[in-house]
């Protein structure tokens, strides 16, 4: 079958009638995804109203396992498809991995491969045989999407993340979808144009003119994005990613603006519209803090414990799970490194005291800038030196989370891995707190017990006893780090025992073993390894139709 595109010259009634069509369907690829997101932020916007404006709260019904309405409910139809739509839910969430290369989840497969299949439907559709029609159109289309890809990375102000009651971080994998089909349709356009060029003997001519440089520039800069978005250059260093990713984003619709001057400059002064309001609100809810950052001893962990003000500490102690992003301004530097300027790293909000007004942060040290300047104030300052640092935030997905101290789950498994504890163990509390009958297993992996000394200094005295503590590396015989944790090896079920590494397998076997028809929440935080593993376990009790909200935290790709 040959190739059915032509070149040819168009009159000015054929090319106003494909300009019509090229700003028809760039209308449809943008509408097609923004009005059902509409309709959805408009519905849960409507509940949330209602559940505002009602005086009566509705309670969930707790069932009994051993009931035998409960048995009879398993051979149900409806039983038998919500246990499906399950089983599916989990399938689609599971990674992709080949050769041991991760390539996201299967979810982001599936539906990014049906949505490219629509827009590229959108190129096509209505060309007829015109080169040029095909050529703009896949160019049009990918501009239609910028917006939307905008969207997906506010971190403040973000309808999307509101409608399907998420945080930035979990929208962040639909981001890199989207982008990797926008850089798609990108390619196609220009790879047609630099053909076109060729075919009429043009392209030394056209390459250096303004608006196909501005198109070439672009393309250049995006598969710089690309390129260092890849996992190998974010791990080798993240800040090169971060940099080249924020300068491409704000050069992107400028460049593409005056390239495109026939149409479609709308969707880029949207795109560069929703990105300046978030970061003017971003800046705006930034609050500098006076800090004080110590080194925890035999570790390589940082504490910094920052004063908040009083007008703020309400939405810092209202949800447990929470995290902030730290930028260290310019007086508190010790060099005039530029590369602070684009430092925003994440630390998850260890503690807050209410009556001291204070938070805490626990890091662990890594290579990158943010955490070598804080060990340096460690290292540096005296105990009761203070450290402005600024803050933002705080962010993450535990502000939708379901009631997990409520009757909504019979049993709840928390799994930390490292410094993931910060996320782990204020959940653990605030479940016990707000219900002390409540079931809960905390299972605790650290490298040292030295590293599992700071809960005692940031909330108690002693770990939580339903804290299961498991050391990666040699038990320490020495007592001042014994104390921190009980090294009694005879029994499993001690809630505080103390093992080498724990078995994945079986702690989560153990923990569903207890109640065939209870309702489960498992939460994660740790490395990626630990997390797939953890969730390998807990797959294959949803295969035999358990009921489990899974969440794995985390912040990396």
């Amino acid at each position: 079958m040959s190739w059915p595109y032509k070149i040819f010259a168009l009159d000015d009634a054929q090319k106003h009638a494909r300009r019509q069509s090229l700003d028809r369907h760039a209308a449809y690829a943008q509408l097609s995804a923004l009005i059902p997101i509409g309709l959805i932020f408009l519905y849960r916007l409507g509940v949330f109203l209602l559940r505002r404006a009602s005086p009566y709260q509705p309670v969930a019904y707790s069932s009994v396992p051993s009931s035998p309405g409960l048995k009879h409910e398993r051979q149900s139809p409806a039983r038998y498809w919500s246990t499906t739509a399950r089983r599916i839910a989990w399938w689609l969430g599971d990674d992709v991995v080949i050769l041991g290369l991760n390539l996201g989840q299967r979810d982001q497969m599936v539906f990014g491969s049906l949505w490219s299949m629509w827009l590229v439907f959108l190129c096509f559709d209505g060309t007829g045989n015109d080169y040029l029609h095909l050529t703009k159109r896949f160019g049009i289309v990918a501009i239609s999407q910028l917006p939307l890809q905008y969207l997906l990375i506010l971190k403040n102000i973000n309808p999307i993340a509101f409608a399907f009651g998420s945080s930035h971080e979990q929208l962040n994998r639909w981001h890199r979808v989207l982008g990797w089909i926008i850089y798609s349709l990108f390619l196609v356009h220009a790879g047609l144009y630099l053909n076109f060029y060729i075919q009429e003997g043009i392209l030394s001519e056209r390459i250096v003119r303004l608006v196909p440089a501005l198109g070439l520039g672009s393309i250049i800069g995006m598969s710089l994005l690309s390129a260092t978005a890849l996992k190998t250059i974010r791990t080798y260093s993240y800040r090169v990613f971060f940099i080249t990713h924020l300068a491409v984003a704000m050069a992107l619709p400028p460049a593409i603006f005056f390239h495109s001057h026939h149409g479609g400059r709308q969707y880029l002064v949207e795109a560069l519209l929703v990105f300046f309001i978030d970061l003017v609100k971003r800046k705006i809810d930034t609050v500098t803090v006076t800090s004080t950052v110590e080194l925890i001893p035999d570790t390589n962990l940082i504490k910094i414990v920052a004063s908040l003000p009083s007008s703020k500490l309400d939405r810092f102690r209202k949800y447990a799970g929470m995290h902030v992003y730290l930028n260290i301004p310019f007086a508190s530097r010790r060099s005039s490194h530029l590369i602070f300027e684009f430092a925003y790293n994440p630390f998850t909000i260890a503690s807050v005291d209410e009556k001291s007004g204070e938070l805490t942060l626990v890091a662990r040290r890594q290579r990158g800038p943010m955490t070598g300047a804080l060990a340096q104030f460690a290292e540096v300052e005296l105990t009761d030196t203070k450290v402005s640092l600024c803050m933002e935030g705080p962010y993450g997905y535990a502000t939708w989370f379901p009631n997990l101290a409520g009757p909504e789950f019979d049993r709840i498994l928390l799994v930390a891995g490292g410094i993931g504890s910060t996320f782990i163990l204020p959940i653990s509390r605030y479940i016990i707190n707000e219900n002390p009958l409540a079931r809960v297993q905390v299972v605790w992996s650290v490298r040292g017990a030295a590293d599992a000394s700071w809960p005692r200094d940031s909330a108690a005295d002693t770990l939580d006893d339903n804290i299961q503590l498991f050391l990666t590396e040699d038990v320490p015989r020495e007592p001042a780090l014994r104390e921190a944790v009980e090294l009694d090896s005879n029994s499993y079920l001690n809630p505080r025992q103390v093992h080498k590494r724990p078995d994945l397998r079986q702690v989560v076997d153990d923990f569903f073993r207890q109640g065939l028809e209870e309702r489960v929440a498992v939460l994660v935080c740790g490395p990626e390894g630990m997390a797939r593993e953890l969730r390998s376990h807990v797959g294959v009790w949803v295969k035999k139709g358990r009921n489990v909200w899974w969440h794995n935290e985390g912040f990396t790709w």
